[in-house]
């Protein structure tokens, strides 16, 4: 029994995506080590490290315009440690079982395989950046995987989905869509719209589940998430969502700066040729998915309603661009699972030709990924994302964390994810961590002068100094350790500045003490 058990062990250890799976997990592993969490990371780890319990949870994330799974997770965690660590630890966990089930279930070669889990949203944008993401693409490979036996085990396949959905919002769109194309498959080929008793339940068990998503997602009537898009033009707005495909697919992070996130090349070198092959790039899935009119539905309708998604949101990002790769990625593997039919296209074009084509196309967009991901991997290991661990290592190696420290609002966030304690926000004038996106938005205010008058409190409060640190100087020298004069009550001298990362957001450490009067 123990030889049979271990030749089994062996077995299992040495087949290739349980190798690659391991060989991710080490090095996302190193990559958390060497990744600075940034402001979304940990305000989504902070209001779970810092609700009282889960209805207090639910109640202070009602303005992040996300269900509630990742949070609930993360709520779970900071239960037994306050580092923020184990939330990264938890994420590649999550991303490297993703990769697991796409590495063991995807009905890919093992080239394309290992191209597209170190692309740059697998390796680096839904891997070493802890967001709600990677949940959204376990599910989802968990649901394409069971796509091809989809009749018989339609209750898990809708399951699948209904999870995919209470991931992220964007998670939504693309789940919708693959049950809106199953449910239209089964009725043209049934030739019929009677549904069995087994499609009935998935059905139902995914409704539920899309309506739960949509009610977590939907925030107050007096959030400003629309606010940042409210003033652009309508010619702005299309313009904007009219590139979101070419930017998800062709993910070409701009190689020229230390600032690559959220950057492409191609925009920033050319706008209009940036429109020709984003115009261009909406006839992929007509060479990609030609065999099934299906597949070929479900790509088009993912991408039409994830254009909708962005116009409405105005969210161009690349993470949430990311959601056009997966397109891709899906209806190739669900198109591995469907009867060739016949079309104009393969009418028109030889079946040999469009094979060619479609393998130019799919090893063109899995190359591009591949490199993108790796520059990213790297650049985050040179470069801080963010300076928060610099911050505080400065903050500790000078005995400068038990003194009360100061910013002027989500700037602090950050910071207090990694001093693992709250710290006082000059716009509320209290001690806090996370921030909540409601009306006025502290981000967008001139908080100047109420961070003078939080400082003449607290420095005449605790008759000591304190350590105020911001983003933007507090004045327009940045000599250190000069005493300015604030005002008549308090003064402060720059302690040292740290710039340059790839997130540009620069930290500027100042102490602020009484004003000494000769």
């Amino acid at each position: 029994m123990n030889t049979f058990n271990i030749k089994r062990y062996l077995s299992f250890v040495t087949k290739d995506y349980v190798i690659v799976t391991t060989i991710f997990f080490l090095l996302s592993y190193i990559g958390i080590l060497n990744h600075e969490i940034w402001l979304d990371e940990a305000q989504h780890w902070l209001l779970a490290r810092d609700s009282k319990s889960l209805s207090n949870l639910i109640e202070i994330t009602r303005y992040e315009g996300h269900p509630l799974l990742w949070n609930i997770l993360l709520f779970f965690i900071s239960r037994f440690s306050v580092d923020p660590f184990w939330m990264q630890l938890l994420h590649i966990i999550i991303s490297t079982s993703a990769i697991f089930v796409f590495l063991k279930n995807a009905p890919f070669s093992l080239i394309f395989k290992i191209a597209f889990i170190f692309g740059y949203f697998t390796f680096f944008e839904y891997n070493l950046i802890s967001r709600n993401y990677a949940l959204g693409v376990l599910f989802f490979f968990l649901a394409c995987s069971t796509y091809k036996y989809r009749k018989e085990k339609f209750i898990l396949f809708a399951s699948f989905l209904s999870l995919t959905c209470n991931t992220h919002a964007i998670f939504v769109v693309i789940s919708c869509c693959l049950m809106l194309s199953v449910l239209i498959e089964h009725i043209i080929y049934n030739n019929s719209f009677r549904i069995p008793i087994k499609m009935r339940v998935g059905l139902f068990i995914f409704s539920i589940g899309t309506l739960l998503a949509i009610i977590q997602i939907i925030p107050p009537a007096d959030t400003l998430f629309f606010e940042s898009s409210s003033n652009l033009k309508i010619y702005q707005k299309i313009s904007k969502v009219f590139v979101a495909f070419f930017k998800g697919i062709y993910t070409i992070p701009d190689l020229r700066t230390i600032h690559f996130w959220n950057t492409n090349l191609i925009i920033n070198l050319s706008k209009p040729l940036a429109a020709i092959l984003s115009l261009a790039s909406f006839l992929i899935p007509c060479f990609l998915f030609f065999k099934n009119k299906i597949v070929l539905f479900y790509a088009y309708l993912a991408i039409i309603g994830s254009i909708i998604f962005f116009f409405v949101t105005q969210l161009s990002d690349t993470r949430y661009l990311g959601i056009c790769y997966l397109i891709i990625i899906s209806g190739l593997w669900i198109n591995t699972y469907q009867s060739f039919e016949k079309n104009k296209l393969n009418a028109l074009i030889s079946i040999t030709l469009l094979e060619k084509i479609k393998k130019g196309i799919v090893y063109s967009i899995l190359g591009i990924q591949l490199v993108s991901g790796i520059y990213a991997y790297s650049l985050d290991l040179i470069h801080p994302f963010t300076n928060a661990k610099k911050t505080l290592s400065f903050l500790k190696t000078a005995g400068l964390t038990n003194k009360t420290i100061v910013s002027k609002t989500s700037d602090g966030t950050e910071l207090s994810c990694y001093l693992q304690k709250p710290i006082y926000f000059a716009y509320s004038g209290q001690y806090q961590s996370y921030f909540i996106s409601s009306n006025p938005l502290p981000c967008t205010t001139d908080l100047k002068e109420k961070i003078i008058k939080s400082l003449e409190n607290l420095v005449k409060t605790e008759k000591e100094s304190v350590i105020l640190i911001l983003n933007q100087p507090f004045f327009n020298t940045l000599n250190s350790n000069n005493w300015l004069s604030i005002n008549k009550e308090i003064r402060c001298k720059l302690l040292q500045k740290f710039e340059e990362s790839i997130f540009n957001r620069n930290y500027y450490i100042y102490e602020v003490s009484k004003t000494i009067n000769y």
